[in-house]
């Protein structure tokens, strides 16, 4: 696993494209980065997420089978749709990618979630919180 970890690591750390919205008067910057394959499960309504925090940076890959972010890129029977990512319950962005950087977050504890909704807006009932910790 910790192989994989860093593998994930390496392969976000060198993609681009941002996105640079504010959080309490800081700067957070959602950087969108192309997703490794993922091992796919066999069960419905399954919701992997695996994130690494590294130079204060937070890489965060997820993977929902039968689940497209892009309108001409999915197959017929794939849901398309997008994640919400929640921040200390005060930070709020949709994500349309699977894999992506949270940059700018300040030193301490921070509760993050995503959760899947579909091109309608309705959630999925696909919902991952992890806690994690920007050291100072």
């Amino acid at each position: 696993m910790g192989k994989a970890i860093i593998g994930i690591a390496m392969i976000l750390m060198v993609a681009n494209g941002m996105v640079q919205p504010a959080l309490a008067g800081h700067e957070l910057e959602i950087e969108p980065v192309p997703a490794m394959q993922v091992e796919q499960q066999d069960t419905e309504n399954t919701f992997d997420v695996k994130h690494v925090v590294n130079d204060g940076n937070v890489y965060v890959e997820s993977y929902i089978p039968d689940f497209s972010f892009y309108a001409n890129q999915h197959q017929y029977k794939d849901t398309q749709g997008y994640l919400k990512l929640r921040i200390n319950d005060d930070y709020e962005k949709d994500i349309h990618q699977a894999a992506f950087i949270i940059k700018g977050l300040d030193p301490g504890d921070h509760a993050i979630e995503l959760e899947a909704y579909d091109e309608s807006d309705r959630a999925l009932g696909l919902k991952e919180t992890f806690s994690i910790t920007i050291p100072s």
